[in-house]
């Protein structure tokens, strides 16, 4: 967590699998309707998720982070 977002830096080995990782989290964002900021680069993309309204992170922005989780799983997790 950085101040009052949640961050997530996720490295993948070509631009296409970040460009495919960014529609799946935007997808995912528009069915919940809570809506991070993206930055893609050319080596992953990071995430941020704070909710704007409050300024803060709220259930929404870690329920959010979990569904990412669960499309993208971090690395040295057990399903790397």
């Amino acid at each position: 967590m950085q101040g009052a977002k949640l961050v997530r830096r996720i490295e993948l080995d070509n631009y296409w699998k970040v460009v495919v990782a960014s529609l799946a989290i935007s997808l995912v964002a528009i069915w919940r309707n809570h809506h991070p900021t993206l930055i893609v680069e050319f080596g992953g993309l990071v995430v941020e998720l704070s909710s704007h309204d409050v300024g803060a992170v709220t259930e929404r922005d870690l329920e959010l982070a979990r569904l990412i989780d669960s499309l993208i799983p971090p690395r040295g997790s057990n399903r790397d």
